[in-house]
């Protein structure tokens, strides 16, 4: 059997995909986990990706681990047993191509049996990957089972066993289709459990529930702030069977509308209300736009393995905020801030804690660090 290839930030993909050129119509994997018909325009052997020319004429640089066309026999995985008709076998790229979809991978027929076979091996090593200290994400852009680009926070689900992050196109777990920045769900990946996939509704509350429609509202609409009565709620009532909110689902129709309105004008530590800054009173947005928090918890934590995304220690999470506020208060010259740091500024900050750690090491002035405090950049 063949070892997956380890990945690495410079490594050499020609050899796995026989030679990217000019003019050569690829498949591109695209950070949703689908692929999508393109043609190489231009190739950058340096920087390892090719200028990517797509159907609706739009161009984008992929990287070449992204890119492709066919296999070599001894770079598939799972590997290809010797007395398997080469006539009849279909490759793990064409069966991806072929299950994969939005919403949710194929279930039933040839193809959905073929990839719950494949799935459970990764096409690389999944310690070979290095990762951000939240564990969002890599350096070498290789995700879910496809080995694919992706966005966490932008349809995909982590395995609470190996840390993972999987496209929402490539499961077969999901009965509803995911919103962005929906993380309440306690998954494991096929690889985790060598067999189909589990996966479990976590609980939400109205909070929960207001803060996560805003943040789909602002990923799809590309705006802040969203009328009550005729974008949220309408939103939440359209599609209120599809967000399994378990005890919430039972609510009347007539009642979910106070209690949205009371959890937006409740915590202003996550949502502002039009009237705060001159606007009407109607229109409600995300004091920063973030995803929800998986907990009442608010500073993620990076657990030993195995990463446990549901229950987090506080007594570790204090020392690691503790750690980022010395950090801060001593590269800025200030003691102002304090713990504990509220929902928003943490989620500006936390992000950048490495990155702050590194900087401090090297005397960086005031001025590198400020911009970053600015909530205007994140949102």
């Amino acid at each position: 059997a063949f070892d997956p290839p380890r990945l690495s930030k410079r490594a050499d993909y020609s050899g796995q995909m026989g030679g990217v050129s000019e003019g050569e119509d690829v498949l591109a994997r695209w950070s949703d986990g689908l692929l999508y018909l393109g043609n190489v325009r231009r190739v950058d052997s340096i920087k390892q990706c090719c200028l990517v020319r797509f159907e609706d004429n739009s161009e984008f640089w992929v990287l070449r681990k992204d890119i492709h066309s066919c296999y070599h026999p001894e770079c598939h995985t799972p590997p290809i047993e010797p007395e398997v008709d080469p006539n009849s076998w279909i490759c793990r790229q064409c069966v991806f191509a072929v299950a994969t979809k939005r919403g949710g991978a194929l279930k039933r027929g040839r193809f959905a049996r073929l990839m719950q076979i494949m799935k459970v091996r990764l096409p690389y090593q999944l310690s070979s990957l290095d990762w951000d200290p939240q564990h969002l994400t890599n350096q070498q852009q290789c995700y879910c089972y496809c080995a694919g680009p992706g966005e966490w926070n932008l349809k995909m689900l982590q395995c609470g066993s190996c840390g993972q992050w999987f496209h929402e196109a490539c499961t077969q777990c999901l009965t509803k289709p995911l919103l962005y920045g929906d993380r309440f769900y306690q998954f494991q990946c096929s690889v985790c459990t060598n067999g189909p996939e589990t996966i479990q509704r976590l609980p939400m509350t109205w909070v929960d529930l207001a803060h996560l429609v805003l943040y789909h509202l602002s990923l799809c609409c590309k705006r802040k702030y969203f009328d009550f009565d005729h974008e949220i709620m309408s939103f939440a009532n359209e599609n209120w069977e599809s967000l399994l909110l378990g005890t919430l689902s039972d609510t009347p129709r007539q009642d979910r509308c106070q209690n949205l309105l009371n959890a937006l004008n409740s915590h202003k530590d996550r949502f502002v209300s039009g009237k705060e800054i001159k606007k009407k009173k109607c229109l409600f947005g995300l004091q920063v736009r973030a995803p929800p928090p998986l907990s009442s918890d608010q500073s993620p934590f990076i657990a030993e393995q195995p990463i446990n995304i549901t229950h987090r220690r506080r007594s570790e999470t204090g020392a690691h905020q503790d750690l980022l506020i010395s950090t801060l208060n001593s590269v800025l010259g200030t003691e102002s801030i304090q713990t504990p740091l509220n929902f928003s500024l943490f989620v500006i900050l936390q992000p950048f804690a490495k990155w702050l750690f590194d900087l401090k090491g090297n005397g960086t002035r005031k001025a590198l660090i400020m911009p970053i405090l600015q909530p205007d950049a994140v949102t």
